[in-house]
């Protein structure tokens, strides 16, 4: 099974390893994919990632998942990606399974338009602070309209296959739901227990 994780500058480290961690640990192939013309590219708190790929070389290809971090800049930074859009609606439109977490609904999925449907969706509602500016609380789950759900930590929506979670806090938890999804319960039950995570 093959995963495509678009990363840009300023994703959130902590989404962003655990989705790398947990998927490839239950053998998925996980294919990591600049969105922007960079060799290295810098997250939110400094970590450096050297991408598999840019996402132009892979734009072709079919995947079993997309899945997405958040953090800011990270979440505007990958919903400015034309590129990302049109894959995200092409693989939406195929059935695939795709995962957001953080600002990454409200700020990739929403505008992508794969988020119509869905009776029930989560993403970070709390206030966000960085050193140049500072959003309210809810500024960017009131995009999500009437179906976000501020007390679902992972909302799964089986019937439009999209995951959706909330914090870096809930990372992990994100990451098995998908894994659930794709390798089944067993699979996802034996990372979960090795983490000592309870889900």
């Amino acid at each position: 099974m093959k995963a495509l994780l678009p990363v840009a500058t300023g994703n959130e480290e902590i989404e962003f390893c655990a989705l790398v961690d947990v998927l490839r640990r239950s053998c998925i192939d996980v294919t990591v994919a600049s969105v922007e013309a960079r060799d290295v590219v810098v997250l939110q708190q400094g970590l450096r990632i050297v991408p598999d790929a840019k996402l132009e070389q892979v734009a072709d290809q079919t995947w079993d998942v997309i899945v997405m971090a958040g953090g800011v800049p990270g979440a505007m930074n990958l919903g400015a990606s034309e590129l990302l859009r049109s894959i995200i609606q092409r693989h939406h439109a195929g059935g695939g399974l795709l995962g957001a977490i953080c600002l990454a609904p409200a700020l990739v999925l929403r505008p992508a338009g794969v988020l119509e449907h869905v009776k029930k969706v989560t993403g970070n509602p709390l206030a966000i602070k960085t050193p140049d500016q500072i959003w309210p609380a809810d500024a960017f789950t009131q995009l999500l309209g009437n179906a976000f759900d501020p007390d679902v930590r992972v909302c799964v929506d089986r019937d439009n296959n999209i995951v959706t979670s909330q914090t870096p806090g809930t990372a992990i938890e994100y990451a098995l739901a998908i894994v659930e999804m794709l390798r089944g319960e067993k699979v996802a039950s034996e990372i979960s227990d090795y983490f000592l995570v309870k889900t």
